[in-house]
């Protein structure tokens, strides 16, 4: 309760001072980024033949595949396509319509491409959607290398089982462009497990085992789930990696009949030697239910991805870790623990996150937990009105990051090194029960220590509340379109932006003059509070006093660090004064 209260009032104080005008300085924006599904013109010409399907055709016997004599079914294309390779790639373009009579098995060297108008081919993958449907009944897709899928609707895989939208064993295809929606795995049968933490139905929407290496781009999860599993979005286990990158990840949930804790993960699960690059994702209000932890990104087992500049907010966990839980050891119960492995195998790197608005119910680790002898860095992230950041067991160097939440650091144990905590504003209760030492940080409250310093760290006012004259939910889309005439903005300016609107949480998806596009259905709101971005100002006591030695070559906006006579405290490096 303290924490939230602390939050609130926090939050009052950034509604009380927004202002519109600094909103508009191009120095105070964040990269822009492609993020979510997109209608791409596919480069034909690489191919050696193409392919047609569409569903409006009578029947497949009549088809020959050709852009005038379609066939009917996916299914049956790809089994009359023969003698696919590197040198001789095909193509198959299939229009608008529901495709739902069987699993479909990808084949090497053969990409499909959804989303064509069946009497023009011409393609918008939103307007045509070209929907693989498993019926609820069924799988929809098993992968395979060396091939594409860009451009369709993955809806209503149902499997007793791992991966019901896609599921590879070994196989690493690119899966872009494409609408992961409605996708469940059941519990397995009987599901009563000796112990907690067992493996059970993971992947609802993708899952990916035995050195699978995806590229996972520009998609959109939603609305996918598991009873009894990890990832609801996506799960990759035993030696993947792969690239999951411009992602939208929204209202996923695991757990849905499950307490017995095995449903780690509501979006996203790296689990046993899996080191998977998560780059510039947005994960949005998903959850792990039933005790279980983390509902935006759960990692285990010695797995060590690269989690760079995602956007996590409004997750909750309903145990431990709102948006991101990070643990070396694997829960044992009937086995010995394993011996902490090098640091060359084992690292995880967490850098330039947005974490906003996650929670967990005891209200210690809505940002994170990093436990279980792990061994990593924490550097250029930003957290604001979440429920704590909590530190245990870890052997972590915490630099340079913009901490408006509880900070607590607790436990450490033999073969693990003290960590360190570096150059960071922590404008909010600090606890810190280990010998990490603490050195060129702001911290609210004051603490000892070189270079340490209390002093508010005069952060850019650029919040705004909005009051919209319009709103209107496009389902098909899965956004809001909110719409001023009092307000205007450049477009895109205001894209990755956090908004909250009726208790609800959003990220800005793009935006023109007058209308603002939001993930996710705010139908019947009025008032928007567009969150500030936490950059310094140029009066701040923050700029050019932190440790050079110890600070990241860039900062939260790539700029580089440092731009004046020293690094900067905290994730920004201001540099709208140092650059005239």
């Amino acid at each position: 309760m303290k924490q939230h209260k602390k939050s609130l009032i926090f939050f009052s104080f950034f509604v009380l001072f927004v202002s519109y005008y600094s909103l508009h300085a191009t120095e105070f924006s964040q990269p822009i980024l492609s993020i979510g599904p997109e209608t791409q013109t596919p480069d034909l010409a690489k191919y050696q033949h193409l392919f047609y399907v569409s569903f409006s055709e009578d029947s497949d016997q009549a088809g020959q595949g050709t852009k005038t004599k379609p066939w009917r079914s996916v299914v049956i294309a790809l089994a009359n396509l023969h003698g696919a390779a590197p040198a001789n790639r095909f193509a198959v373009l299939v229009s608008s319509g529901v495709y739902s009579d069987t699993t479909i098995q990808m084949k090497p060297f053969v990409d499909l491409y959804g989303g064509f108008d069946p009497a023009t081919w011409k393609r918008d993958i939103v307007a045509n959607r070209t929907i693989l449907d498993g019926g609820g009944v069924r799988r929809v897709i098993v992968g395979a290398d060396n091939a594409l899928l860009d451009g369709f609707v993955i809806s209503s895989g149902v499997v007793r089982g791992k991966g019901a939208g896609i599921f590879c064993r070994s196989v690493s295809p690119i899966i872009r462009n494409n609408v992961f929606s409605g996708n469940k795995t059941l519990a397995p049968t009987n599901w009563n497990p000796k112990y907690r933490h067992e493996i059970a139905n993971d992947g609802a929407a993708f899952y990916g085992e035995g050195g699978a290496s995806p590229v996972i781009e520009n998609n959109l999860f939603v609305n996918n789930s598991t009873e009894a599993g990890r990832g609801a979005g996506i799960a990759l286990q035993r030696n993947c990696s792969g690239k999951i990158a411009g992602n939208v990840f929204l209202q996923n949930v695991t757990g849905l009949e499950d307490p017995l804790r095995s449903s780690d993960g509501g979006a996203i699960s790296v689990f046993d030697w899996s080191n998977p690059v998560i780059q510039n994702n947005i994960i949005l209000n998903n959850k792990a239910l039933h005790k279980n932890d983390s509902g935006g990104l759960f990692v285990a087992l010695w797995s060590s991805p690269e989690i760079d500049k995602n956007i996590f907010v409004g997750n909750s966990g309903d145990d431990d870790a709102g948006a991101l839980f990070i643990g070396g050891q694997e829960h044992r119960y009937d086995a010995p623990l394993d011996p902490l492995p090098p640091a060359e195998k084992f690292f995880v790197r967490v850098t330039g996150n947005l974490f906003v608005g996650n929670v967990n119910p005891s209200r210690n680790s809505g940002v994170m937990r990093m436990t279980m002898e792990t061994r990593g860095l924490y550097a250029n992230n930003i957290s604001a009105f979440n429920t704590g950041i909590y530190f245990q067991r870890s052997e972590v160097a915490v630099v340079n990051n913009t901490i408006l939440d509880n900070f607590l650091f607790v436990e450490t144990k033999a073969g693990l090194k003290a960590g360190k905590i570096v150059n960071n504003i922590i404008w909010a209760d600090f606890d810190l029960q280990t010998g990490a030492p603490v050195s060129f940080c702001d911290i609210k409250n004051g603490y000892p220590g070189e270079g340490n310093f209390l002093s508010d760290p005069h952060f850019v006012q650029d919040g705004l509340v909005l009051h919209a004259n319009a709103v209107n939910y496009q389902a098909k889309k899965f956004i809001s379109e909110i719409y001023t005439a009092d307000q205007s903005f450049r477009a895109n300016e205001l894209m990755n932006r956090v908004v909250k609107a009726g208790g609800k949480w959003s990220v800005i998806k793009s935006n023109t003059e007058h209308s603002i596009s939001v993930w996710g259905d705010f139908s019947g709101n009025v008032e928007f509070l567009f969150l500030p971005t936490f950059h310094l100002q140029n009066n701040s006591p923050c700029i050019d006093v932190g440790r050079a030695a110890d600070a990241p070559g860039d900062d939260f906006d790539n700029d580089a660090r440092p731009l004046g006579s020293g690094v900067d405290v905290g994730a920004d490096e201001n540099h709208s004064e140092k650059i005239k």
